[in-house]
């Protein structure tokens, strides 16, 4: 292989594991959220003032 597709590969590569990450921030975020939003939920419904 030379160097351009080595660079090219890795560049790729980089790319690629970028997107993973976020999409995995995103997915954290995201469930963080829910968790949150649920137990202001569960939450309320215990609360026998309201």
């Amino acid at each position: 292989m030379n160097k351009d597709a080595q660079i090219e590969e890795a560049r790729n590569t980089l790319i690629g594991r970028l997107f993973t990450l976020g999409g995995s921030a995103l997915f954290l975020i995201g469930s963080l959220i829910i968790a949150i939003l649920g137990y202001q939920s569960y939450i309320s419904l215990l609360d026998p003032i309201n």
